[in-house]
């Protein structure tokens, strides 16, 4: 399967990395986050990626090809300072009509979790529906004060998305896997917007899906905080130590 890897952000909130250090590149555990991603993926089995960039574009294609395992291909954001639709959209002609994982360069992941998408799909096609990575584990409110949050029903469909919901069950992760559906969503919602109001139409519609990641490893880095939890979870992980091999 395809995926695609949103990477156009600066990193504003990581300044203590440097001012001008693209967000992909920012390092966690030795490795840019960018080669977390890749390798990741490759691990998971993906079979191409696209690597959509915007801020510090040349320096996050070199670093992305530095430690990619698996075909890798380009395509700018050059409204990368507006919402993230404009990244998920210069994927469109890369992905066709082809279902794809998606992922936030941003977010770190196990191979596992990433497989346990790939794995649902294998067991139950898409269709229409996209999927989410979806986190039931407990969390502590420092975290998921700033989170992406999911309200689901008994059958796993996501009813509510964003990160100000007062009732919620889930987490979500930061990665997709996608079906067609979710260009429908894309042409429905806003020009300029975030992720979750595109994810919000597939919503309203009971086009989106669950998969429930509890138990895998993944982290949020925004701020040099996040940044070094993530690095103290990370090497301490056993999923971390063997994505270092």
């Amino acid at each position: 399967m395809k995926a695609v890897v949103l990477a156009a952000g600066r990193g504003q909130r990581l300044s203590e990395t440097g001012p001008t250090l693209p967000k992909p590149l920012v390092p966690l555990a030795g490795k840019p986050l960018v080669g977390h991603t890749l390798e990741a993926l490759a691990e998971a089995g993906a079979g191409q990626a696209l690597v959509v960039t915007g801020h510090g574009e040349r320096a996050v294609r070199q670093g992305a090809q530095e430690w990619a395992r698996l075909p890798l291909e380009f395509a700018p954001n050059p409204r990368f300072r507006q919402g993230a639709s404009y990244s998920l959209a210069a994927a469109r002609d890369f992905c066709g009509e082809d279902p794809f994982l998606l992922v936030m360069c941003d977010h770190a992941f196990s191979p596992q979790l990433l497989q346990a998408l790939l794995d649902s799909v294998a067991a139950d096609l898409l269709g229409d529906t996209c999927r989410v990575a979806a986190d039931r584990a407990p969390r502590d409110h420092g975290y998921t004060d700033e989170a992406t949050k999911l309200a689901t029903d008994e059958a796993g469909f996501v009813t509510a998305i964003g990160k100000s919901l007062a009732d919620w069950d889930a987490l979500d992760a930061g990665a997709f896997v996608c079906s067609p559906a979710i260009w429908e969503a894309v042409d429905a919602a806003p020009g300029d917007c975030g992720l979750s109001d595109i994810f919000a139409v597939l919503t309203r519609e009971r086009r989106l899906g669950t998969v429930d990641v509890s138990g895998h490893f993944w982290y949020d880095i925004d701020t040099a905080d996040d940044l070094r939890e993530a690095e103290r979870l990370f090497t301490s992980s056993p999923a971390g130590a063997a994505s270092r091999r």
